[in-house]
């Protein structure tokens, strides 16, 4: 069951954050087919995926100045701290089905169509090149 179809029209034009995302969308399609206990194991890789992938947006971020990287970092660790709520339910048998098919997904759209899109726009404007 793939909740999620990403494609090339989502790219928000910064290639990590594209990558990342593409790779998120994928995670989250496993987690959402996935039982307990695989999806324990899943989600421990998720969540790895979104640390990293939140470190380089946040240093993108601080070194182009982006006006709104204290919002942006708080909505990061607002999804991390929900993560780990969702883990420990699901280390003690809640397989927390609808938070993967229809939470998490619509979460990354929301987030990819607003904070992700915006903070894009404003690194290519700010002449941002990926190392």
């Amino acid at each position: 069951m793939s909740v999620l179809e990403w494609h090339a029209g989502l790219d928000v034009g910064v290639g990590f954050m594209d990558d990342d995302h593409a790779v998120a969308a994928g995670q989250i399609n496993a987690l959402a087919e996935a039982a307990l206990p695989q999806r324990l194991d899943l989600l421990r890789h998720f969540i790895d995926h979104c640390r990293e992938h939140f470190a380089r947006e946040e240093a993108m971020m601080a070194k182009t100045g982006f006006f709104a990287l204290g919002c942006h970092q708080g909505e990061h660790e607002r999804v991390l701290a929900e993560l780990a709520s969702v883990l420990t339910k699901l280390e003690a048998g809640n397989p927390q089905d609808s938070y993967f098919t229809k939470a998490l997904p619509e979460w990354l759209m929301v987030h990819r169509n607003t904070m992700d899109a915006v903070t894009a726009q404003f690194a290519m404007q700010a002449g941002y090149q990926a190392a």
